[in-house]
């Protein structure tokens, strides 16, 4: 018989992203260009960003909140320009016009709005350095905790989901450390390795357990979620095979990745899932809304996978269409190129329409 998992089993270090192996140093001179290519990724491409964010983590952490924040926002124009000659930034800005299409009076409204979706970015960057200290110091007020209660009344372990939102690791924190802790769950690690040692140290001094992708993870979270210990935190705008598959924006139901995972989470440990988002307030400054858990079919049944993710997706494309300015994974999702003929995109046009007017 198996002993139940425990956290204070499970050395921290687990939660640490899989770093890859080092090249040779020989072959950032190699003939080979992917040799070569690989080489300089790791030596000069990831270690020079990695030792600028491990200077601007050690010195930002140390400061009040709100500068935080505004060093984030004040960085903007210069990490635009950075970006200037990559292909990601005409993307997003594909994506942010495709998806508030008629909501604008301008395009000088437009690229105002399509700014502050950069400002977000690098405030969120940016606060990651002070996450821990957010909700300690009441930077974090709460909506819907009579939904927190019911889901708590329903039996069972919560199953919290949501969207890239704001600081999205506030989130976590939120729910680990105020309302529902300790909280567990998967997380998608940085291609960086240093930008992951960064992260992980966050998490450590909080000793919050969230496991990087794999089957070893998949089985710890299992038999944890099944002991009733804990609580599960999980984001299901995740990128798999170079997509975000939800939001769905009109795109078919995905059949595997985190919401599929949550749904079989919650029937394998009779959990109730809890949907829930962050959205800014101000500098450095979020209101965590949670909404009505998800009800199943019927006492004792389990949740439907496809009707389940249909139902999420319900609940959860509005909520990043009204706050689309504060999604961080715009700059993962690859719309069809043909999106702006299809019925969804017309739809959503007049909806966007019908907004500016009323």
């Amino acid at each position: 018989m198996k002993k139940p998992a425990r956290l204070e089993d499970i050395p921290f270090r687990q939660t640490l992203a899989e770093e890859p192996d080092a090249p040779p140093l020989r072959e950032l001179l190699s003939n080979d260009q992917k040799r070569r290519d690989r080489a300089r990724l790791y030596w000069l491409r990831h270690s020079k960003d990695g030792v600028l964010n491990t200077i601007f983590h050690s010195g930002l952490k140390r400061c009040p909140a709100e500068f935080v924040s505004g060093f984030g926002k004040a960085i903007t124009p210069l990490v635009r320009w950075s970006y200037r000659n990559k292909l990601f930034p005409n993307r997003i800005k594909r994506n942010f016009s495709e998806l508030t299409q008629g909501g604008w009076r301008s395009e000088t409204e437009e690229e105002a709005g399509l700014h502050s979706w950069w400002q977000n970015v690098g405030r969120s960057i940016s606060e990651f350095s002070i996450v821990n200290r957010l909700w300690k110091n009441s930077h974090i007020e709460i909506e819907g905790l009579e939904n927190l209660e019911a889901a708590r009344n329903a039996g069972g372990p919560l199953i919290f989901t949501s969207m890239h939102l704001g600081t999205w690791e506030a989130l976590f924190v939120a729910i680990h450390e105020g309302l529902a802790g300790p909280s567990i769950g998967p997380f998608q690690p940085e291609p960086n390795r240093f930008k992951n040692r960064i992260v992980h140290a966050i998490r450590k001094e909080r000793n919050q357990y969230l496991f990087p992708p794999g089957q070893r993870s998949a089985y710890l979270l299992r038999r944890l979620m099944a002991t009733g210990q804990y609580s599960m935190t999980i984001f299901i705008d995740e990128v798999r095979d170079k997509q975000v598959h939800l939001p769905l924006f009109g795109r078919k139901l995905p059949d595997k990745g985190n919401a599929v995972v949550a749904v079989k989470l919650a029937n394998t440990c009779g959990g109730t899932l809890v949907p829930t988002y962050l959205a800014r307030t101000g500098p450095a400054r979020f209101k965590l809304v949670i909404l009505p858990g998800i009800e199943r079919p019927g006492p004792q049944l389990a949740y439907e996978i496809p009707d389940t993710i249909k139902e999420l997706n319900r609940i959860f494309e509005p909520v990043v269409l009204d706050h689309i300015e504060e999604w961080y994974m715009l700059g993962e999702l690859r719309l069809p190129q043909s999106f702006h003929k299809t019925p969804y995109a017309k739809q959503l046009a007049r909806k966007n329409a019908e907004k500016l007017q009323s």
